[in-house]
């Protein structure tokens, strides 16, 4: 059976050509194009469709809202976003609300094809930049969730970085006034909550979280 795929762009130019590239392939049927999500759902009713095509500019409807309709109205309904924008707000909202593809305009017809197969039987379509970008986003959540979780006193801030700029610990107690005994104390402490095996680890993974600077 082919995969039935809807296309909404607001530009003809755009909804031709892309149903010239998708009409070449056995493998799916458009069965409507459209410049809005005015009648999406009912055409969708209408025509069984599995897939939707969506660009997320469109006249009346902007950025990612289109996307938020259907995902409301039509949640049965797969969607791959088809657009020349690659900012990665757009990108996390896009994933965030649950979308099955991410396509950039210019990407080649089998690419195109690929992720509507692809699509269509349970899988994520995501173009490399788009990966990327979203993978950086990630990243970023990450670290600071891991800085988040890391709380310092006062006094083990000061010890670390200390520790960073490569001062033993006598000399950590010389600076600070403290003794020795209670900077090991706070060194512990620290390696405890960086959850590393020794000072060495403890900065390096300080470093990474932007907990401290290296000198």
């Amino acid at each position: 059976m082919a995969i039935k795929t809807i296309i909404v762009d607001d530009h003809p130019v755009v909804r031709f050509g892309i149903k010239q590239m998708l009409s070449a392939t056995e493998s799916i049927e458009v069965v409507a194009d459209m410049e809005d999500v005015d009648d999406l759902f009912r055409v969708i009713e209408e025509t069984g469709a599995e897939i939707v095509l969506l660009d997320l500019e469109l006249e009346r409807t902007h950025g990612v809202e289109a996307l938020r309709l259907v995902r409301k109205n039509a949640p049965e309904v797969k969607v791959i976003i088809y657009t020349s924008h690659d900012d990665e707000d757009r990108i996390v909202q896009a994933a965030e609300l649950g979308v099955d593809g991410y396509l950039l305009k210019g990407c080649g017809q089998r690419e195109l094809v690929n992720a509507i197969e692809s699509v269509s039987t349970g899988g994520i379509a995501l173009e490399s930049t788009v990966a990327g970008k979203l993978m950086q986003h990630m990243n970023r959540r990450s670290s600071a969730s891991e800085v988040e979780s890391v709380r310092f006193s006062k006094r083990e801030t000061q010890v670390l970085e200390l520790i960073a700029s490569g001062k033993t610990n006598r000399d950590i107690g010389e600076t600070l006034f403290i003794s020795e005994s209670t900077v090991k104390f706070h060194v512990h402490s620290i390696l405890n909550k960086l959850d590393a095996s020794n000072r060495t680890e403890a900065v390096s993974i300080a470093s990474q979280l932007g907990l401290v600077e290296l000198t």
